[in-house]
């Protein structure tokens, strides 16, 4: 599926479902993954090499509402601010892990 010039594929492991998503023009990548008892984590990596992981605080939210950000912010001209926005609009608390 494209959103306005952006592909995103989506993923499934054997812990649950994780979500990534590529700009098309490969510069930049979001994705949730699952961390060692049952956390999740939104992973952004850039083309430059940075990369921020962002703990999701926020046991209840739910992955259709994560895949929802994600796919929003990857649209946004900064993706970063973009996914952190779409995260805070959803009530979905994160922090910057260490």
């Amino acid at each position: 599926m494209n959103l306005k010039g952006f592909g995103y594929i989506l993923h499934r492991n054997y812990e649950g479902v994780s979500m990534s998503f590529h700009a098309r023009n490969g510069a930049e990548f979001v994705g949730l993954r699952s961390v060692i008892g049952g956390r999740r984590q939104v992973v952004y990596d850039a083309r430059t090499g940075k990369r921020v992981v962002l703990d999701i605080r926020d046991v209840s939210a739910t992955d259709d509402d994560i895949n929802s950000a994600l796919k929003e912010g990857i649209n946004a001209r900064n993706v970063l601010g973009g996914v952190l926005a779409a995260l805070k609009a959803r009530d979905i608390n994160v922090e910057f892990a260490s």
